[in-house]
Order: C-alpha cells, then structure tokens, then sequence
C-alpha cells in the first residue's frame, strides 16, 4: 500500500509544519478541516482496508452501503475505497 505510506510522509511533512504542495488536493476533498486531521482520516481509512485485505474479508472492494463491487480501475486509483459512486457523499 504505497499510498498509505505517502500518505503518512506527507503527515509527518505537516507535523513538521511544512506544507507540501499534493496537500491541497487532499484539503479540497475534506473542506473545513486541518491538514492533520484530512491526513489522519485518510490514513484511518487506508489501514481500515488494508485489514480486511489482510483478513481475506470479502468485503473489500466493495461499497459498505450497497455491496455492489468496486471494479479494479476504482480500487487502482483509490484502493481504500469504501463506496460507490452513488454512495459516495453519504
């Protein structure tokens, strides 16, 4: 899970009081949050995830919501997916 361990570089970054320019886009998902809270719930996110892979658990890759699959484009670009498009502002 590359991008879980980026995703904790660039928390350290902001702990350290930098501000690493691929922060914005991760801000402007999650308005009105600190950076370190948008990057902690991310984080949490992934190791959620990274779990039930771990435990075979077959509900990764699915939506929490409705179950339907993910599809693998999805999880590639975001693999701690946890919805589908339709669920995903819920």
């Amino acid at each position: 899970m590359k991008r879980g361990r980026d995703l904790a570089e660039l928390l350290a970054q902001v702990l350290a009081g930098k501000k690493p320019p691929s922060l914005a886009a991760l801000l402007a998902a999650r308005p009105g949050m600190r950076p370190e809270e948008a990057l902690r719930m991310t984080l949490d996110a992934v190791e959620a995830r990274r779990k039930l892979l771990d435990a075979d658990d077959d509900r990764f890759g699915r939506c929490d919501i409705c179950g339907a699959d993910l599809g693998l484009a999805a999880l590639g670009e975001i693999p701690w997916a946890d919805r589908c498009a339709a669920h995903q502002a819920q």
